[in-house]
Formats: C-alpha cells, structure tokens, sequence
C-alpha cells in the first residue's frame, strides 16, 4: 500500500512565497505605510472606499488610494496572462458571493485587519492578534463541517471576456486616479495628506508601493497563496503545502520586523489594534467563515479575480461595499475597542452566514 503524501512538492515554494510576502510587508511598513499594515487587504480596500466616499461614509482619517492592491491585481493578472490562466469565468451564486465579502469585511473591520494581517500582526509582536489567529481557526472549523455535509455555491462556467476584464479594468482605473491625485497641480494636497491624520495619511512611496504590490501578485498567483487555505487542508485533507506559505508568511515578517528595529512584543501599545479579546475571536471567526464559504482569504479573492474569475470580482465589490457601510454605520473597531453596536452587527452577520451555509448544504442534497 502507497503511503499519501501529506506534504507535497510545492510545499518549499509556497513556503518561500510566503516569506517574500511577509518580508515584503515588513519592509513597506519600514518605508512609510501604518505598523504591522504593509499589507492588508480589508484595510487596503476600505482605504480605497475612503478615497472615494469618505465624506458620505465618515472615513476621513482612511482615506487613500493603495497602489499596493493595484499592483497585486497587474501583477497576478500579469503572471495569470503569461502562463495562459487568464480564463474569464464565472456565473456560481454571485449574489450570495457579494454577500460573503460584504461580511468578510465587516467581520474584519471589528478584528482591525484581514486574516493576512492577523499573520503580520503577530509577526510584528502583536500579542493581541492572538484572539483574531484563534478565531481563523475556529473559523475555518466551523467551515470544514459545513464542506463535509455537501456546502457548495456551484462551478463557474465560461462567462463573456468583458466580465473577466473588470477588476484589471478597476485597478488601471485606480492607477490613473492615483497618478493624478499625487501628481496632481492641486496646492498643497496629494493622496498622502488627503485623509488628514490617521492611518490613511501613512504611505509609502506610490510607485514603491506599486512596485511591491506588483511583485506579490505574481508570487501569490503562481504559489496560489491563502492566508486560511493551509489550516483547510491540514484538518480537511491532511495536506500541509499550503500551510507552508502561512509559516512563511509568519517568519519573513518577524525576521524582517526584528531586523529593521519594527519588532515589538506584548499586548499594549500595537499599532491599529485593539484589546477586547472576545470580539477578536469572534469578528475573526465569523469572517473566516464567510472566506472559507466563499473558497479563499481575501487575498485571494483578488487575485482570482484578476485572472478573471468574475465570481471573486464580485466578492471584491461587496468588501469595498462593506467597508463604506461599516463606518458609515460606525461600526468599525478604533485603537479604542469594539463599537458600541458591533455584538449585535456579529449576532446578525453570523446568522446570514450560517443561513448561506444551510443553504448550501440543502441544495447539494
């Protein structure tokens, strides 16, 4: 009898792919960009969404282009483009897609960060992104069960080319917005002083940035890197490769952190973080249901849509959407703790998800 391998021989290149990402992070947060926040997709959109809305949505102190999400998307659609995995798809339940990531975000912006932050934050000596790593666990428990009883949103098919084109489409857009916003002749203001104080007005460089972002879309395209899909495989199939790129992840950001003088051990003083234990958990463990239904992190939603999976662009859409309502409600978490109405906005999110769940258990029955 074979035995099954349980670690595959992609498992030291998603290892290394992790480690280029987390020292990647690490580094930007060195040239300008908020601690333990080189890269965060929740919080990298929800700048975005700022840049845009902030007046209408209150998101004054975020409020910023992030070239670091526009060079993922060039950079994996790019990478997708060269090797001929560009395929334009979609068409599986996108409404319920929209409705994931709508939570995902609002389940991330109670925890103050994504699940790849919770990665960096630790790596940064965070102490407090402790409660959020435990509530991507039990998330992604909570999911496995679901996936052992049949939960299936459906297979994407072949969708017209113009569907596959439009998060690539959005991110040239976002380019030429950012361009003219830093470049522009407006006296006195540029993308790095528009959001005022706070962590939308700490950027580094834009085409620094840029750059960055371009070379981790290509590593985190052809590694398939997931910040939730490791822990996945390692309870659901008894597989570690990806679990790899996780590590990696861990150990690039703290040895590129503890180099540059950025390590800081312990559970007070954390930038863009908060104390309250439970909502970590919990705001963690609801958002990494919601990935886990939706098939991937955050991460890697966006760089399936840019290889044209219009499935992922939508879930994408209800991030940013998310990200407006969570402030405009103020519903978002500050340095502070948890927004007075964010348990019941948990109560509520956990139960659309776990309806969605249901659901997608019945169908496949």
């Amino acid at each position: 009898m074979v035995e099954r391998r349980v670690i595959g021989p992609t498992a030291w290149f998603l290892g290394g792919a992790g480690l280029f990402i987390g020292a990647v992070a690490a580094w930007l947060v060195s040239q300008g960009n908020p601690g333990n926040m080189g890269l965060c997709i929740a919080c990298f959109l929800r700048d975005i969404t700022g840049f845009f809305a902030g007046g209408v949505t209150g998101q004054g102190a975020v409020a910023y282009i992030r070239p670091e999400i526009i060079g993922i998307i060039l950079g994996a659609m790019g990478a997708a483009l060269f090797t001929r995995e560009f395929r334009p798809r979609g068409g599986s339940q996108p409404l319920v897609r929209f409705v994931l990531g709508f939570i995902f975000m609002a389940g991330a912006l109670i925890f103050l960060g994504c699940t790849v932050r919770a990665w960096l934050r630790l790596g940064g000596g965070d102490l407090t992104a402790i409660w959020g790593v435990l509530g991507i666990v039990a998330g992604v428990l909570v999911g496995i069960v679901f996936l052992k009883k049949g939960f299936n949103l459906g297979r994407a098919k072949a969708v017209a080319k113009p569907l596959g084109w439009v998060l690539p489409v959005f991110a040239v857009v976002l380019l030429v917005f950012a361009i003219i916003a830093e470049y522009g002749t407006a006296p006195g203001w540029t993308m790095s002083t528009a959001a005022g104080e706070g962590p939308g007005a700490l950027s580094a460089a834009l085409f620094m940035s840029l750059i960055a972002g371009l070379a981790i879309g290509v590593v985190a395209q052809r590694s398939r890197f997931c910040s939730i899909g490791g822990i996945r495989d390692a309870v659901l199939v008894k597989r570690y490769d990806l679990l790899f790129g996780v590590i990696g992840l861990l150990v690039g950001a703290t040895v590129v952190n503890l180099v540059l003088g950025q390590y800081n051990l312990g559970f007070v003083d954390q930038p863009v973080a908060h104390n309250d234990a439970l909502g970590s958990f919990a705001a963690m463990t609801v958002a990494t249901f919601a990935a886990m239904l939706l098939g991937g992190c955050p991460f890697r939603q966006v760089i399936m849509g840019a290889e044209g999976d219009a499935d992922s662009t939508t879930a994408v859409a209800g991030m940013l959407v998310g990200a407006g309502f969570m402030h405009w409600a103020g519903l978002a978490s500050t340095p502070k703790g948890l927004a007075p109405a964010a348990w019941p906005a948990l109560a509520v999110m956990a139960a659309v998800v776990l309806a969605i769940a249901w659901y997608g258990t019945r169908k496949t029955a």
